[in-house]
């Protein structure tokens, strides 16, 4: 039997600051409780932060990967965050720049390896802010992209860049849209709306809302104290909105497990 290849969601935003990286980690905590094997990538190759916000000490070996020092097996970090559900890691030691200089090869090179990545169910890529050529090489070799953005008008602004380069890069495939750090879901909606419409009058395409988080203040402290939202707030409306975002993204193989269960 041929093992099966995972899917690869990247995570993209086109600005820093829109919390990409909490809902990367989020969700990767969410697609594991869910039943999927799981694992992150912090592809952000100049500055991995991933480490830092989930508060652990190993982040995995991916400059020996990409040097073909190792597999992708010994190159991984096991994560376990309380009762939680377990999931892999893969970045790069933060604070160093290893990868500040990191070509569309090397983004090639990555895709290739994530794609062969055959012990998991998912791979979600947290690609580096803006719109470079290793972000958006890594985005259209995904079989998911999902864009984020804030109600910000800066944030839409470059949210529109992205999905304006991926459909390019991609030949017209469009990305899924979440929004963050909104206030209500009026105001969230708003900003979706405010983005589709210029995808759909601009370049003929538009991404499909799958949902927003909320700004939250929780969410905040779970990051000063390097810890997964869903640990220490598992009830907080940020958590729960990861949770059915997880799902809308196609996280399906916890619930088909909880049905078996009952039958």
């Amino acid at each position: 039997m041929t093992p099966s290849t995972p899917r690869l969601t990247a995570i993209g935003s086109g600005k820093g600051g829109t919390g990409k990286t909490f809902v990367a980690v989020s969700l990767a905590q969410a697609f594991a409780d869910l039943g999927e094997r799981v694992l992150l990538c912090d592809a952000d190759l100049g500055l991995s932060n991933t480490l830092v916000q989930l508060g652990v000490m190993q982040s995995g070996d991916l400059p020996a990967l990409l040097a073909g020092g190792c597999g992708l097996k010994e190159a991984v970090a096991g994560i376990r965050l309380g009762a939680h559900a377990p999931f892999d890691l893969l970045a790069a030691p933060p604070g160093t720049g290893l990868f500040s200089d990191a070509d569309a090869q090397t983004a090639e090179s990555l895709a290739a390896l994530l794609k062969r990545a055959t012990g998991y169910d998912r791979v979600l890529i947290d690609l580096g802010a803006g719109v470079g050529s290793t972000v958006m090489t890594l985005a259209a070799r995904s079989d998911d992209a999902l864009v984020l953005a804030t109600p910000d008008p800066s944030a839409i602004t470059d949210a529109y860049a992205f999905i304006k380069l991926f459909l390019k890069r991609t030949g017209g495939r469009t990305p899924s849209l979440a929004v963050n750090l909104a206030a209500s879901a009026a105001e969230a909606k708003r900003a979706a709306e405010s983005l589709i419409q210029s995808a759909r009058t601009f370049l003929h395409a538009a991404p499909v809302y799958l949902g927003f988080v909320p700004g939250d203040a929780r969410v905040v402290e779970a990051v000063r104290r390097q810890s997964v939202l869903c640990t220490l707030y598992p009830q907080s409306p940020a958590a729960q909105a990861i949770a059915l975002l997880a799902v809308a993204l196609g996280g399906q193989t916890g619930k088909q497990k909880i049905a078996n269960n009952l039958r």
